[in-house]
């Protein structure tokens, strides 16, 4: 059976048996807020993000801000091979996570993705947790790169005040996510530009440098990776220091490999979803060993782990670009114009970062709210934007204030373990989420391979990815435990998050006296017949797009 006679008997199923209340639908549920369906044409008047935005929102997701300056941290910490392997290993992992999300979201492009697909698959309570979660987790993150934007700036001059730079920011976001999601499809897709741009031009910078094209025509080919060698040891001396500074580039992996999920959080969104989030996810890859793979080995090429200017930069707490290894080796070869270049796209990095972030946070909100799990105030407006729940996001991005009375990198620490932390929980229900799924198909006959995305690699690499993450999840804040390392506020910030999400569950579990799904007892079909109407209007009504649309969809 083909995958489309598959699909039209799954509504043809639907259609004859007992039609259920729930049909999620694209970017608004039919069990909306105001009691009625939306229509064809109201659903599809939602969807506004082209696909050259949706990629891009997938690439921008999955290049941050570390990538290019935290990243230099771990070379100093782990060594030029620990950084590569961890990097190597957790692309695995994400690719995993990567296959369980493509699935489910193309099967189901619905408001709150992964949030719905906990609550629908595995448990009413895992949803609710994992959605708030979630949004913490989001939320944190815009306050992390407001934070960050300060460092950026201080790199050229420390007068302007700290909470105009924020101010400046809150608004910028607010501007870019109030009004229109293609007003933020689009603010994204140019900002992202800046990252992909930094990103190759950063590794087409080490290529000519280490062949020599540099001031001091010096070549550095591999020679850091024998001189002074390719691991360091990291608290402790020996083959116990070079654990820990595996386990600290392994612990970076974490936070640095992000961006499933806003190509997650998109697909709602989306123009003819069901074509254009796969392809998306096909490439995270290319993208992976592009970008990933290719800035842990460009910086193991410039940086040794004993680098004199690295490690000044990092103790003394060199702000923007001041803490890259590229900057760093760019001032070993006597390079002065390019660190403000770098530190320009840094920038818009960061900015990026943050507005992908305050777009995922609004969204989930929103999807707690259609589920009756937050205030029925969050409700969206005629032109499909969440705009309460935004507002709400913004009001918490004043917590970046914090950053005026305390030490700038503290509050930076204090944002990113809270966020790693709940970013980790929440990729372990998405994996749980899929192989519940999975089961769910087998028990009613469905057969995977039918779906309008299936991968050979599954459920394999979703049990590889779990444990994975399960594993980091616990081994985030190890270092603590340490002899002579215990520090209350590092054990705080890096468990808070384990705690907060079992709160969530026992309490709603309690309240609601939700069970878990059995899967035979799953929902695998509603919301396909109206999936399958709007199927039906891309096929006839393919996205017009103009030459920028096409040019960018092809390379992108």
């Amino acid at each position: 059976m083909s995958k489309k006679e598959n699909f039209e008997l799954a509504v043809t199923t639907l259609e004859e048996g007992e039609t259920t209340t729930i049909h999620d639908v694209g970017a608004e549920t039919i069990r909306s807020l105001e009691g009625q369906a939306p229509s064809l044409e109201e659903r599809i008047a939602r969807r506004k993000l082209f696909p050259r935005q949706v990629s891009m929102i997938g690439i921008g997701g999955a290049i941050g801000t570390a990538l290019f300056v935290s990243i230099g941290t771990q070379i100093i910490h782990g060594g030029p091979g620990s950084l590569l392997i961890a990097f190597c290993l957790w692309s695995v992992v994400f690719i995993g996570l990567s296959q369980c999300m493509c699935v489910m979201v193309t099967y189901l492009p619905v408001t709150g993705s992964f949030v719905h697909f906990t609550e629908r698959f595995v448990d009413s309570s895992c949803g609710f947790s994992v959605g708030w979660t979630y949004f913490v987790c989001q939320a944190a993150n815009v306050c992390f790169e407001i934070t960050a934007v300060c460092l950026v700036v201080e790199f050229w001059t420390d007068k302007i005040p700290k909470a105009a730079l924020i101010s400046i920011l809150i608004a910028l976001f607010g501007s870019l996510n109030l009004f229109s999601v293609f007003i933020f499809g689009e603010g994204e897709f140019y900002l992202s530009i800046g990252k992909v741009i930094l990103a190759i031009g950063l590794i087409f910078f080490t290529i000519v440098v280490m062949a020599g094209g540099n001031p001091q025509h010096k070549v550095l080919g591999f020679k850091n990776w024998s001189n002074p060698g390719a691991f360091a040891e990291y608290i402790s001396k020996g083959s116990a220091g070079k654990f820990h500074g595996f386990m600290s580039c392994l612990i970076f992996a974490l936070y640095v490999f992000w961006g499933v999920d806003y190509l997650g959080n998109a697909a709602s969104e989306a123009m003819n979803p069901r074509k254009v989030i796969p392809s998306s996810f096909r490439k995270v890859f290319g993208r992976l060993i592009i970008f990933y793979i290719g800035g842990a080995i460009c910086v193991g090429i410039l940086v040794p782990f004993n680098d004199h200017n690295m490690i000044k930069a990092i103790s003394e707490g060199a702000v923007g670009a001041g803490a890259s290894p590229y900057v760093s080796a760019m001032k070993t070869l006597g390079i002065g114009v390019l660190p403000h270049i770098v530190n320009v796209l840094i920038l818009t990095s960061i900015i990026s970062a943050g507005n992908s972030s305050l777009y995922s946070a609004s969204r989930v909100l929103h999807r707690l709210a259609l589920e009756g799990q937050a205030p029925k105030l969050f409700k969206i407006t005629k032109r499909g934007v969440p705009i309460y729940c935004c507002v709400a996001v913004l009001l918490v991005c004043g917590l970046a204030y914090l950053s005026v009375s305390n030490s700038t990198n503290n509050v930076l620490t204090w944002f990113l373990n809270v966020e790693t932390a709940a970013m980790a929980i929440v990729y372990i229900f998405i994996c749980i989420s899929y192989l519940q799924f999975a089961k769910g198909c087998k028990a009613q006959n469905i057969d995977l391979k039918t779906l309008p995305y299936s991968s050979s690699f599954l459920p394999y690499l979703g049990w590889h990815s779990l444990f994975w993450l399960v594993l980091m999840l616990f081994m985030n804040g190890y270092a603590v435990f340490l002899k002579d390392s215990w520090d209350l506020q590092s054990f705080i910030f890096s468990y808070f998050m384990i705690p907060f999400f079992i709160v969530l569950f026992a309490g709603h579990k309690l309240y609601k006296k939700t069970r878990f799904v059995k899967p035979v007892e799953m929902d695998l079909f509603s919301g396909i017949a109206e999936l399958a109407e709007e199927d039906a209007y891309w096929e006839e009504n393919p996205p017009k797009m103009n030459l920028l649309d096409k040019a960018f969809g092809f390379i992108l």
